[in-house]
């Protein structure tokens, strides 16, 4: 099974979501595409607009490859659900009301330090996805986040140690 993410950009991601449909259907593949707000709706895969956060890690940890644009959220959920991943930046003008529309330079950094797939166009995506499923190498894997733990600790003053750094605000100590 597979699992593609767009995110919840307010334009979507069609060309991912057409062409990873295209791809899944052409291997003979099955899985769940996330379409969020895209206009394409997949023929092939199975397809929700949102997902909840645990059903989002469900989706995940039952996938073997996770194909999703290269926002921080779905990366660091495939990561610690222990998907091969494949990485299709969103591509775009950069403008004030998107300012996080190009994604490529962010995907391309990641390729360069986890053990992940980039695919720079969407149309390319049958024989990576064929690839990663055919991988036997190493996974990328990430910790579970330890930010919960450090904002409970912080918020419940339950005794714990506080940071030594003089940035700590002091109102809230």
């Amino acid at each position: 099974m597979i699992f593609v993410g767009v995110g919840t950009f307010v334009h979507g991601f069609d060309a991912l979501i057409d062409e990873a449909d295209r791809a899944a259907a052409g291997l003979g593949v099955p899985g769940l595409a996330q379409i969020g707000h895209s206009r394409v709706v997949p023929q092939h895969l199975a397809h929700r607009r949102f997902l909840q956060p645990a059903e989002l890690g469900a989706c995940l940890r039952v996938s073997r490859v996770a194909v999703c644009h290269a926002g921080m959220g779905l990366i660091g959920d495939a990561l610690r659900a222990g998907c091969r991943l494949i990485l299709v930046p969103r591509r775009g003008a950069t403008t004030k009301d998107h300012p996080a529309n190009d994604q490529t330079a962010f995907a391309e950094r990641l390729a360069g330090c986890l053990p992940l797939r980039l695919c720079h166009d969407p149309r390319d995506l049958a024989p990576v996805i064929e690839a990663a499923l055919a991988d036997a190498g190493p996974l990328a894997t990430l910790s579970p986040s330890t930010v919960p733990l450090l904002l409970r600790d912080f918020l419940g003053g339950q005794g714990q140690s506080r940071p030594a750094s003089s940035s700590w605000p002091r109102r809230l100590l």
